[in-house]
């Protein structure tokens, strides 16, 4: 009967386990596209109109990359590990273009060459993605697609009797390549998914950091005429600029997040505790803890209960 007794005592607080998971929010925004200068050239090379257009392109991206922190206790001890969260993560990019239209004519004694045209446009996108973007693990990569937006619509004289129509749409197209290289806690560096490590639970910080790899493409297309009254229009013909890539690659340092982990009993009660009951050979040492109070009150109240029974 005492055999069944200290087997009840003993088995019951190694079969309880507790899990404690807490949500973590990483955030991080870099400059991805530096100031650039994309110069398309005169289109076409030569001849009486051409058209030439000059972008100066910058960019940001910011990143928010939720994951959950959990810590459990087993047999062995606590361990901590990081997790996906169910709610993807988000990239975002805002990109702004300063685009300048140049003209040059050259037609029955019309010479004429400059500016015809300034205007900025900004384009934002953002898109979801469900990982901790560990290198190991392949990284994230981000398709960011943009809608194309009208740049040149120009209906205007430059030079008695000389009209100019111009129109231009601008459409970018962006991509992402989100990289961590590693997420530090207290207790050591996480670098890829399914990792595990021994933790005494508690609060904690994570300290996430990475690379990001980040390309921005302009195409610009339109249409140029120009039309001298009383003796005909010159040009009339479509223009296509697919300018050079935007390509930049960038460390991430992520803002620390703090997480509070409630302590986790087997962080002091793991192997060393098990090792511990085993050398006593008996019941006497016993696993103590609030998450262990039910099991040993009941078997307890079993052992009065007994005791009582054969009393009588």
């Amino acid at each position: 009967m005492f055999a069944s007794l200290c087997i009840l005592l003993t088995a019951g607080p190694a079969m309880a386990q507790d899990v404690d998971t807490l949500p973590f929010e990483l955030n991080a925004t870099v400059e991805a596209w530096p100031t650039t200068e994309l110069d398309s050239g005169w289109w076409p090379e030569e001849g009486p109109v051409r058209v030439r257009t000059v972008l100066f392109a910058e960019g940001l991206a910011a990143l928010e990359m939720l994951g959950e922190s959990i810590v459990e206790d087993g047999a062995s001890g606590a361990t901590h590990r990081l997790e996906n969260s169910d709610t993807d993560s988000l990239a975002e990019v805002a990109v702004n273009v300063a685009a300048s239209l140049y003209l040059s004519l050259d037609v029955a004694g019309y010479t004429w060459e400059d500016i015809l045209h300034e205007q900025t446009v900004e384009f934002d996108a953002s898109e979801t993605f469900a990982s901790l973007a560990f290198a190991e693990d392949g990284g994230a990569n981000i398709a960011l697609p943009m809608d194309e937006v009208e740049v040149f619509s120009v209906d205007q004289g430059i030079l008695p009797l000389v009209n100019v129509v111009v129109t231009g749409t601008l459409e970018p197209t962006a991509g992402l390549n989100v990289v961590t290289d590693a997420i530090e806690t207290n207790a050591g560096a996480f670098s890829a998914s399914g990792q595990e490590m021994l933790t005494s639970g508690g609060s904690m910080d994570l300290d996430a950091t990475g690379s990001l790899a980040a390309q921005l493409s302009l195409l610009v297309r339109g249409h140029a005429e120009v039309c001298i009254s009383f003796v005909d229009c010159f040009g009339d013909f479509n223009y296509d600029f697919p300018l050079d890539p935007m390509e930049h690659t960038q460390e991430l340092v992520y803002e620390s997040a703090r997480i509070n982990h409630a302590a986790i009993a087997g962080a002091a009660n793991g192997a060393g505790a098990d090792e511990s009951g085993a050398k006593s050979g008996g019941c006497s040492t016993l696993a103590s803890g609030p998450s262990h109070s039910g099991p040993l009150a009941l078997a307890f109240l079993m052992v009065g209960a007994l005791l009582r029974r054969r009393q009588r």
